[in-house]
């Protein structure tokens, strides 16, 4: 598994069904087009604003997910989110992603990493505790919320 840098082109062609240039697609469904164009643009302003915060997940000439995070907020403090391809669920991928990305994290400089789940995703619960998230008030209460603060 591998984190690589995505650029907004990569999420124009998964909004129409295409994989990112060099890479193939395990199965079509992975992201809708209205939320690859979503991420397409979150994409463009994070690499203006940064220069990073957006991956694919990859295993070998396969993209099986993405990893998206927010602008980080005054305090160093980012929201991000992951998705892995259903057929590539379960084999570790999710959690080797989410902790490549607190490397990144680290990295770039930041304090914090904040995610949300739903409360009956323990798929994504498992990932975010295995990687020492811990739970905090939620601002939405038909979710929960995870922040793991970054130290070497």
């Amino acid at each position: 598994m591998k984190l690589r840098d995505a650029v907004p082109a990569d999420f124009e062609r998964l909004a129409v069904g295409l994989p990112p240039q060099g890479l193939k697609l395990p199965e079509t469904g992975l992201v809708t087009v209205t939320t690859a164009m979503l991420i397409a643009r979150r994409c463009e302003d994070l690499r203006a604003a940064q220069g990073w915060g957006t991956c694919l997940i990859t295993e070998g000439d396969l993209m099986v997910g993405f990893v998206v995070s927010k602008l980080p907020d005054p305090a160093g403090h980012a929201e991000f989110g992951y998705a892995v391809s259903p057929a590539q669920r379960g084999r570790g991928i999710a959690g080797a992603a989410v902790g490549a990305f607190i490397e990144r994290a680290l990295d770039e400089g930041l304090v914090a990493l904040l995610a949300e789940t739903d409360p009956g995703n323990a798929g994504s619960i498992r990932v975010l505790e295995r990687n020492l998230f811990t739970p905090v008030p939620s601002p939405r209460p038909e979710r929960l919320r995870w922040r793991r603060y970054l130290r070497r």
